[in-house]
């Protein structure tokens, strides 16, 4: 198991220590679940009520700190520290999954050129098509199709901002596939950067479709070619989402919900029913006059 000190964790991403600089920490963890044993950032106010009970430290600011009982690392900048925090820890994830031996059960279909790392789990009767990536901390339930050019457990798109440069958020978490999920060719699931990208069972996904960082798809939910989810989205059972949806980042879906072909979902949906957002094609100059009368009506 990785271990590092506070002490030493706050010298590496540039802190000052308020608290137990012996005390041993093993783990990030996201701050509604961090233990004793781990560390959790928080980078507003918002967050704090919402902090697990017992946390083993916590990055944050010199004013939030204020508000936090136990161990703080103070930074400046709590979301660059984590980034920094996260290839530290990284270290210790790659050795963890390197030492576990995949679980793949006799009945897998396995194509050509196709790679399953250490530490996967793939149940019975999945069928695995050729040129196919999983990554490490990978679980797939039974019955499942996996077409050609899938990659499961790639790093999702984290990058922290700093000084016109960008530091990489290292992925620390997995993706969880349930039974009879199929996954259609060239789709990507990015895995958790902590805790899992979870796909739920019965979940039907077309060519080309990417689940960020941490999404959830629910139970028997279908989603057409070109769709995307951004990072933390919940999508609940039983939607339908067609073609070329976007879907942004930390927003939720309830269940039994429909989203039409080339919608931008920009708030969550929260009951049931058919949504869209479509503009109608036309020539491109009514096209201009027509946005125009739609700003001028919301003025």
């Amino acid at each position: 198991m990785f271990s590092i000190s506070l002490g030493e964790l706050a010298t590496k991403i540039n802190g000052k220590l308020e608290g137990d600089k012996d005390k041993i920490i093993h783990q990030l963890q996201d701050s509604q679940k961090c233990d004793s044993d781990s560390v959790c950032y928080i980078k507003s106010s918002l967050y704090i009520q919402k902090l697990s009970s017992n946390p083993g430290a916590v990055i944050t600011t010199a004013d939030l700190a204020k508000e936090i009982d136990g161990n703080s690392i103070v930074v400046e900048d709590p979301y660059f520290s984590f980034a920094l925090a996260t290839k530290i820890f990284n270290v210790g994830y790659v050795k963890l999954n390197e030492s576990i031996e995949s679980q793949i059960h006799p009945s897998v279909k396995l194509g050509q050129n196709s790679v399953i790392n250490s530490n996967c789990k793939i149940g019975e009767n999945v069928v695995i098509h050729d040129n196919v990536s999983i990554y490490p901390n990978t679980t797939v339930g039974a019955n499942c199709i996996i077409h050609s050019g899938v990659v499961i457990g790639s790093d999702g798109f984290g990058f922290a901002p700093k000084n016109n440069k960008w530091q990489k958020i290292y992925h620390l978490g997995g993706v969880d596939i349930g039974d009879n999920v199929e996954i259609g060719a060239n789709s990507a699931i990015d895995r958790g950067v902590l805790g899992n990208t979870q796909i739920e069972d019965g979940v039907k996904l077309d060519n080309h479709v990417h689940v960020a960082h941490n999404v959830r798809l629910g139970a028997n939910t279908a989603v057409a070619a070109q769709s995307a989810f951004a990072g933390s989205v919940d999508v609940g059972k039983n939607c339908q989402i067609a073609g070329h949806v976007g879907v942004t980042g930390h927003l939720s879906i309830a269940d039994g919900v429909t989203v039409l072909a080339n919608t931008l979902v920009t708030k969550s949906i929260n009951k049931p029913g058919v949504y869209s957002g479509i503009m109608p094609m036309m020539e491109h100059n009514e096209s201009l006059k027509f946005i125009a009368k739609l700003k001028k009506k919301s003025e």
